[in-house]
């Protein structure tokens, strides 16, 4: 070792040349470095979510989670199963080792889900998706005395905008409800027409919809026949049409039944100087190349005016 420290100090140009060389590759190396301004964390974990609207967290934890957690057992590389119920959700988060494919493991889950064949008939499709942590960059609050519908749907478009935006990977709306189409039947309308609740549900069932009807063949090509008549507004539901009279006369839902256009049944969760109001929470997730000050592209950037450096694609 003493020998080579006495050749660098007898040969200071050698020395020189090599400092030079390793601070040029450095700093080229500094220059094509990926780097996050929000770094995310992406912790081994699938999440399993089953939405079951009514039910009772024992129901779902006898009829929901342990049919999953049953169906898990078949599963190689599963470290960890931690489940919870809820009334009307059910969710599982299944954490694996670090050293295996998350992707191959999230097929894995996924295939084994829709493997339980006994689930309740009235839950929605299980969402099954790679847990990840997203850095929150900013809330912005939106409020106005415009009523609620409007509201929503301003916080809605503002989203959109927002999530077009360079760099930013999602925008998520806090604070607002569903709409929803509410149909309350009268006892009285339906004894007066000698119709029952299954009545009136069947001609929902059977008049909102969209279906395909065929196609027609010519020369230029197939062309897709398709009937949109899925209700979608107080009017549609009003208007549908539950028996025919023998004298030819209809009975419509509005004739047995108030319709109202609201929304659902939840509590508001975000208020701004004491009235209801919609927070927008914007999240950082993208990779972007250059230093600090600097915009650059990545593969999943498009290009845009807002972002000229990502102009003609990355």
């Amino acid at each position: 070792m003493e020998g080579l420290i006495r050749w660098w100090v007898r040969n200071p140009v050698a020395a020189n040349l090599l400092m030079l060389i390793i601070i040029t590759a450095g700093w080229l190396g500094l220059r094509d470095i990926e780097k996050e301004a929000f770094p995310s964390a992406q912790p081994d974990i699938v999440q399993v979510e089953v939405i079951w609207p009514g039910a009772s967290p024992k129901e779902v934890e006898q009829q929901v989670i342990q049919r999953v957690e049953e169906a898990l057992k078949n599963v190689s590389n599963v470290y960890r199963v931690t489940s919870e119920a809820r009334e009307g959700l059910g969710s599982l988060s299944v954490e694996t080792f670090p050293s295996v494919n998350l992707n191959a493991f999230l097929n894995d889950i996924k295939n084994a889900v829709d493997s339980v064949t006994a689930f309740p008939r009235d839950i929605e499709n299980p969402r099954v998706r790679r847990l990840e942590w997203r850095q929150e960059m900013i809330r912005v609050t939106v409020a106005g005395d415009v009523g609620e519908r409007a509201l929503t749907r301003l916080a809605n478009r503002l989203r959109n905008e927002v999530a077009g935006l360079p760099f930013i990977s999602q925008v998520e709306v806090f604070g607002s409800r569903r709409e929803e189409v509410t149909i309350e039947l009268s006892e009285r309308a339906l004894r007066t027409y000698g119709l029952s609740f299954s009545d009136v549900a069947t001609a929902i069932r059977r008049d909102s919809m969209n279906v395909s009807v065929g196609e027609v063949r010519t020369q230029t090509g197939d062309v897709q026949l398709r009937a949109e008549n899925l209700a979608d507004s107080q009017t549609d539901f009003e208007q549908i049409v539950v028996r025919q009279t023998a004298n030819g006369g209809q009975v419509r839902i509005i004739d047995v039944a108030t319709v109202i256009d609201g929304f659902e049944q939840n509590q508001i969760l975000a208020t701004a100087n004491g009235k209801p109001a919609l927070l927008l929470q914007v999240n950082v997730h993208r990779r972007y190349a250059g230093g600090q000050g600097q915009s650059g592209c990545s593969r999943m950037d498009r290009p845009n005016e807002a972002n000229p450096a990502c102009r003609g694609g990355a």
